[in-house]
């Protein structure tokens, strides 16, 4: 039995969390690998029948979630075949078993809330962050670029798209545009794969189904989603003043983005839990499949973040803190041949986050520049802009600390 550290630093969750997990998911997992390995029931038997026997023996359920955790987290199929003495098809049997699982399991469901009590709920906790007060954020939005080897021309056929479509020109990768909203504590609220690399986040955006529920009239009417200036400022999303550099519209921009930045600490919460995203998704794995994987890791995430601390648990202490990757897991990251994504320290907070993965379309190539200028100025954002002026609050300067003279004697 390895110890607490080591166990949460390889399976990114506490032991107890880990028990919790495998309870919820155990059933699902057994039927997922009744379908992967197509175990076939036939003549009279019934649903309650057991598989055809293993000539190994059986895998636990719990050794199988084990493995798939321990890929997530970015560790060497090559290791985790020597520590648990399985094969190769067995770990990807074992990790596709669980995705499977946490997609189908009700209680993980990602869906941004209907109910304007619980919305509310949302912004008092981004109110809280907030230094000016902002009351009226009901989530953070941003893009990540899900990064993917070159597709296959049979995978960008089953797509719909060519193959360039998953190209991102400002980061030079392949991959799929995931848009997603989180709160102040980094929980992702919803999450949504439409489009590949190439395309904006706005328009990534406004192909979700948040988008267009948004436009029905979902959030409360004194409620508006932040985002950056990828996005398009309206009645249900404040943006920042685009081209200035002083003045109420500088301060509000600086006072916006405190709470705006909390989506990004999400995705670096995200990626440096489960290392998997900070490289390549292996060309092996189909479009479908890597959609399927990140929904899964979203989940697993905020499953995560609800935990409490083993040190603890009879307190019951949330927001657990990511652990530390192992250092053969970054070791094997660092192997890979297209690279790997670094984690930089955000110059507000210190959290790291992905930068080389983060805005993944933030252009306005596939907008019209007709519809950007209609989209200028809207009350919410004068509202909030008017608060930052009535409480005479500033953006905060550096100080220059002058060099000390010493006195020689």
């Amino acid at each position: 039995m390895i110890g607490d550290t080591y166990f949460r630093r390889a399976y990114r969750m506490n032991y107890q969390s880990f028990l919790r997990l495998h309870e919820k998911l155990s059933t699902g997992i057994q039927a997922a690998l009744r379908i992967i390995l197509k175990y076939e029931l036939k003549g009279l038997a019934s649903e309650n029948s057991k598989p055809p026997p293993i000539p190994n023996g059986p895998i636990s359920t719990k050794v199988r979630l084990a493995v798939a955790l321990r890929y997530f987290a970015g560790g060497s199929p090559y290791d985790i075949m020597s520590v648990y003495g399985i094969s190769h098809t067995a770990i990807m049997d074992s990790v596709w078993s669980v995705v499977e699982a946490v997609n189908l399991l009700p209680e993980f469901q990602i869906e941004y809330p209907k109910l304007h009590t619980e919305q509310m709920n949302i912004a008092r906790g981004f109110e809280q962050a907030s230094a000016v007060g902002f009351s009226n954020c009901a989530g953070a939005v941003d893009g990540l670029l899900i990064w993917i080897l070159k597709p296959t021309e049979k995978d960008a056929s089953a797509a719909g798209i060519g193959r360039k479509k998953f190209l991102c020109g400002r980061k030079g990768k392949f991959g799929l545009n995931c848009q997603a909203v989180s709160d102040v504590s980094g929980r992702i609220l919803d999450i949504s794969i439409v489009y590949g690399g190439a395309s904006s986040d706005c328009m990534a955006f406004e192909a979700s189904d948040l988008f267009r529920q948004l436009e029905d009239g979902l959030l409360h009417k004194s409620l508006v989603l932040f985002g950056d200036n990828a996005y398009l400022n309206s009645h249900f999303m404040a943006t920042p003043y685009p081209n200035v550099s002083s003045g109420s519209k500088d301060d509000y921009n600086f006072y916006h983005s405190q709470l705006r930045i909390r989506v990004e600490c999400c995705f670096g919460m995200l990626v440096k839990r489960w290392g998997i995203l900070r490289a390549a998704i292996p060309q092996n794995i189909s479009i479908s499949r890597t959609i399927s994987l990140v929904h899964a890791l979203a989940k697993l995430h905020n499953f995560c973040i609800n935990e409490p601390l083993v040190s603890d648990y009879n307190n019951v202490t949330t927001n657990e803190m990511v652990p530390e990757s192992l250092q053969q897991d970054n070791d094997y990251l660092m192997m890979q041949s297209e690279g790997y994504v670094t984690m930089d320290a955000d110059d507000n907070n210190g959290i790291l986050v992905p930068r080389g993965l983060m805005n993944a379309g933030h252009h306005y190539d596939d907008i019209p520049r007709a519809l950007r200028k209609t989209h200028g100025d809207k009350t919410q954002r004068e509202l909030l802009r008017n608060k930052v002026i009535n409480s005479h609050m500033t953006r905060p300067t550096k100080r220059l600390v002058r060099p000390t003279k010493k006195v020689v004697c």
